[in-house]
């Protein structure tokens, strides 16, 4: 449904995916949002491989899944933040979604090379994830400086 957004689906899936994380950490907890990351990471390849056919691109902007589960991972860092500079999860999850975009729309290398040359729907999500590690690496730099 976000997928057939027709300006930015990925963003506001993104956006949507943190809104659902902050209401959802405090209520069912870390270690069961890794497991829902864990399963949505994994039904991902079977959705994207059951819907790629019926798009014509390599990474079609309908699918917002890979998006979802980037951004999930990056919010599961949120507690070694917190154990570098603890402040409010609304900020966290505010810098790990600017990066996580700012990462996934750039595609500095090597997110630009997954991106052109790995298919299907592993490329589709793969280069999520190494977009999701650039944010997460980048958000530890900069709360442990802060909080050091």
């Amino acid at each position: 449904m976000v997928g057939k957004i027709k300006f930015a689906p990925g963003t506001f899936a993104s956006l949507i995916t943190c809104l659902i994380f902050l209401l959802l950490i405090d209520i069912i907890g870390f270690a069961f949002l890794f497991f829902i990351t864990l399963l949505i990471f994994c039904y991902s390849f079977f959705a994207i491989n059951n819907t790629f056919d019926k798009y014509d691109a390599d990474d079609p902007q309908e699918i917002v899944i890979d998006e979802v589960a980037g951004q999930l991972l990056t919010l599961l860092s949120i507690p070694i933040f917190e154990i570098l500079y603890p402040i409010s999860k609304v900020y966290y999850c505010l810098a790990a979604f600017i990066l996580f975009r700012i990462f996934d729309i750039w595609k500095p290398f090597p997110i630009s090379y997954i991106d052109n040359n790995v298919k299907g729907a592993l490329g589709i999500m793969i280069d999520d994830i190494v977009a999701s590690i650039f944010a997460i690496s980048v958000l530890t730099v900069i709360f442990f400086f802060l909080g050091g």
